[in-house]
């Protein structure tokens, strides 16, 4: 915001202007926050909870059918949420594909639709000295910066939030898994089936070298 009584700006989250104590209004309105916006991506991260802790490991089947018949029981026990690992995966993936914009992109489109807009006042108004084009070239190209520069951050947050409530659910799910050996990254239904895989063709003999291999 900006303060009304003397132009400072003042902090989202503060009660009063800091240099000339005047008290900041709640949810109002103001030409910073109507040009340039509220990203939101701060109240969306302050929302996100943490993360749950994982339950310690069981000890891991030494014999081979002993080891095979839990793999089959976990996998079928983590098949429940095989959707919730799939989407993981794509969010993932949106957030890697999740980049920041670009200054010269908005240079250059800022310029011409800039451009644009001054050949057709000209028409109008020939008289318009070209420090207009420019002043008005700057301002757009700020403000759409600016812009996507919160739009990529309340995205951003976004993501983060979803994807911690979803391996939170995970998690959850895991902790409750009677007998669990396999660790988090490998109790993907479609993991474990490579697994019982080794095992059976013999290239797994133990889980020391999954963990090793992993």
């Amino acid at each position: 915001m900006i303060c009304k009584k003397c132009g400072c700006i003042i902090e989202p989250e503060a009660k009063e202007c800091s240099f000339c104590g005047e008290p900041a209004e709640a949810g109002q309105e103001d030409l910073m926050t109507r040009f340039v916006g509220d990203d939101g991506a701060r109240k969306i991260i302050a929302a996100m909870p943490r993360l749950v802790d994982l339950r310690q490991l069981e000890d891991v089947p030494q014999e081979k059918d002993r080891m095979l018949s839990e793999l089959n029981r976990l996998q079928g026990y983590f098949a429940h949420i095989r959707g919730k690992y799939a989407t993981l995966g794509d969010l993932w993936l949106m957030q890697t594909q999740n980049a920041e914009p670009v200054l010269a992109n908005y240079t250059i489109g800022g310029g011409i639709a800039t451009l644009f807009f001054f050949l057709i006042l000209t028409g109008f108004f020939p008289s318009v000295p070209w420090t207009f084009f420019f002043a008005v070239w700057l301002g757009v190209t700020s403000i759409s910066y600016v812009q996507a520069g919160k739009a990529h951050e309340r995205r951003k947050a976004q993501l983060e939030a979803d994807i911690r409530g979803l391996e939170n659910e995970v998690r959850e799910f895991y902790n409750r898994a009677d007998g669990c050996f396999l660790p988090l990254d490998y109790s993907d239904p479609q993991i474990i089936q490579e697994l019982i895989t080794g095992v059976q063709n013999g290239a797994i003999t133990s889980f020391r070298e999954v963990k090793l291999q992993g």
